[in-house]
Formats: structure tokens, C-alpha cells, sequence
């Protein structure tokens, strides 16, 4: 079985499967980074990988094989992972990745190539709300815990469109609306 990261051979094993056949099994070591709490993973069948994000970065992986195609590193530490659908620079619709770190959001196009980074978008973590024409709607946290504002995004470019001056909801989580 093939080991990622860090070089060692301790952390956790992905094991893809269809039915009962193993497709194939990956172990990835997340490192000095493998403290960070959150793991994600995501099929993404239309770029025919699979995305394994944990620590400081994002594997990306071969849906038939399990061989890696590509690493992301996320300075800011992972936090999450999203596949929306975004306008197309030649027209129409094409599906990016959002790597959602907890300062910063890394897009990925089909290709694993990466289109853009938002820098700073952040203090302590990002949420996505929802992918909407050309924008895309997150939750900031600015102000652990629970200070978490409002953005929107150019889901082309990543420029930071508008960003709500009070906080969302509060310490309860998202959804949990602020008294104003």
C-alpha cells in the first residue's frame, strides 16, 4: 500500500470501494499538521479523482488507480472541501474544487490546475453558503469564537465582493441567528 505526506507510515488509510471489490486502499500521513481536526473527502468524478484533504494540504488522487495526480498545499491549514459550478471563461458552466482553508480559499479546475487564491479572507475558518451565478457566498470567522461574518466572492477571480460589518450568527454555530 503506497504512503503520502510526510514520509513516515502513520496516519490515516483511504480505502475506495465499489460494492465489496477494493478499488484500492492509500494511507496518508498529514505530519506535523496532522493535529488539525477536520478531514474531508470528495469524489469528483468528472475530473475522475479524488480529493483527500487533512492537515496542510489536499491529495488528489486517481479515481481508478489511487495514484496521486496532484498535491495542494493550504498554508493556513485545511478546513474544508466544495465542488460548485462556476462560469466558464469561453462560456457555460465549468465545476472548480474550493479548498477551503482557515484563512485563505484555493480554487481548482478540472485540469487540478489552480485558477485562483483568496488571501485573508478570514481569521479562523470558512464556511461555503452556497455557489450563485458568479458569486459565492461563505461565512468568515473573524472573531473566535462565533464572530462570523457574511462574504461574497467573485468565483471567477476570488476578489472579495462585499463582506457583512456584523456577525451572522453567534457561538451556537451556523444557522443560529444573531439578536440585533
Amino acid at each position: 500500500m503506497p504512503w503520502l505526506g510526510a514520509g513516515g507510515e502513520q496516519g490515516a488509510i483511504y480505502v475506495l470501494r465499489r460494492g465489496d471489490e477494493v478499488l484500492w486502499r492509500v494511507g496518508i500521513d498529514f505530519g506535523e499538521a496532522s493535529h488539525v481536526p477536520f478531514r474531508e473527502e470528495l469524489v469528483w468524478e468528472s475530473a475522475g479523482v479524488v480529493a483527500l484533504g487533512g492537515g496542510d494540504a489536499v491529495y488528489v488522487l486517481d479515481l481508478g488507480t489511487g495514484a496521486a495526480r496532484a498535491r495542494i498545499a493550504v498554508p493556513s491549514l485545511f478546513g474544508h472541501l466544495a465542488l460548485v459550478s462556476v462560469p466558464a471563461v469561453g462560456g457555460g458552466n465549468a465545476e472548480v474544487l474550493l479548498v477551503l482553508g482557515w484563512t485563505d480559499v484555493h480554487a481548482i479546475d478540472g485540469q487540478l490546475a489552480p485558477c485562483w487564491v483568496a488571501r485573508d479572507v478570514a481569521v479562523d475558518g470558512i464556511l461555503l453558503r452556497e455557489a450563485r451565478d458568479q458569486e459565492l457566498h461563505m461565512l468568515a470567522e473573524m472573531d473566535p469564537p462565533g464572530g462570523w461574518v457574511g462574504i461574497v466572492l467573485d468565483a471567477r477571480t476570488g476578489a472579495e465582493l462585499s463582506r457583512e460589518a456584523e456577525p451572522v450568527f453567534d457561538e451556537e454555530g451556523p444557522g443560529a441567528p444573531v439578536d440585533r
